[in-house]
């Protein structure tokens, strides 16, 4: 080999050695982005599910930019975003760091609104349970939003088709369900007809599930229905209990909570 072909097959080498490097290091840089990608998805999580689930027993909370108290029947809890971190009780709930954000409240609705470096995250939506302000003796009964008998359907560790009808009279607004299980029990997963909610288990009481979501337009008549409730044992004649969280008015002032609970075995479910 000559001094001139060695010098040209040198050059490629190195061209492809460039080409190499440049390679490996997107592809470290593109792994590096997913699992960034991932635990973000992981920390908005997180504080979601912390955040509404604390909402949802909080009697009353208030915000003050970047900080955010509510008062719960056990005391209160305070959110904050400070350090590139959102914080409960001074206790980082997220993994990344680089977050900036404020809370606000408008009426029963606490709102976060988070960025992180120069990208807008989608805000974080909780709404705590409001008292009915209504004239005693005015509220919603069980005669009113009746379970509709026998459309309870038991498979295996599974219920089906709980459905309930709107006899009010007026439109309601259905912001919230919570599902307890029987002692020992554990609910795993709730499925809506149509209705997309923030879900998760909670321990208020132990293995009970909660889904909290946008007020959803009940009209006087219509049907709501879980699809589905899944448990992780044996639910059959085991009593559980499900409870509606029903809005009087579009903006939510005026609620109360429907406690309906039921025992299921191979002919349906019925209300106790």
């Amino acid at each position: 080999m000559t001094l001139v072909e060695l010098a040209v097959a040198l050059a490629l080498l190195g061209v492809l050695a460039l080409g190499l490097s440049l390679l490996l290091g997107q592809m470290a840089r593109g792994s590096q982005e997913a699992q960034e990608e991932a635990q973000l998805e992981a920390d908005l999580q997180e504080v979601r599910a912390r955040l509404t689930e604390d909402a949802l027993r909080s009697t009353a909370f208030t915000c003050t930019g970047a900080q955010a108290t509510l008062t719960l029947p056990s005391g209160t809890v305070t959110y904050e975003v400070s350090g590139g971190r959102v914080l409960r009780q001074g206790q980082p709930l997220t993994e990344l760091s680089g977050y900036g954000g404020s809370f606000s409240c408008s009426g029963p609705t606490l709102t976060l609104t988070l960025s992180r470096g120069s990208a807008a995250l989608p805000p974080i939506r909780a709404t705590r349970r409001v008292g009915l302000s209504v004239t005693s003796g005015s509220g919603l009964s069980q005669d009113q939003v009746p379970y509709q008998e026998n459309s309870g359907d038991l498979k295996g560790k599974n219920v089906h088709d709980l459905t309930w009808r709107n006899e009010s009279g007026q439109t309601l607004w259905l912001k919230g369900v919570r599902v307890i299980p029987p002692e020992g029990n554990e609910v795993k997963k709730i499925k809506f007809q149509g209705l997309n909610g923030n879900c998760q288990s909670s321990s208020d009481p132990p293995g009970s599930f909660i889904c909290a979501f946008e007020p959803w337009e009940w009209r006087n008549n219509a049907e709501f229905s879980l699809d589905k409730i899944q448990f992780k044992g044996d639910v059959e004649g085991n009593p559980f209990t499900v409870q509606l969280e029903v809005c009087l008015d579009s903006a939510c002032n005026q609620s109360q909570t429907l406690s309906y609970t039921f025992v299921c075995d191979k002919n349906g479910c019925t209300l106790q």
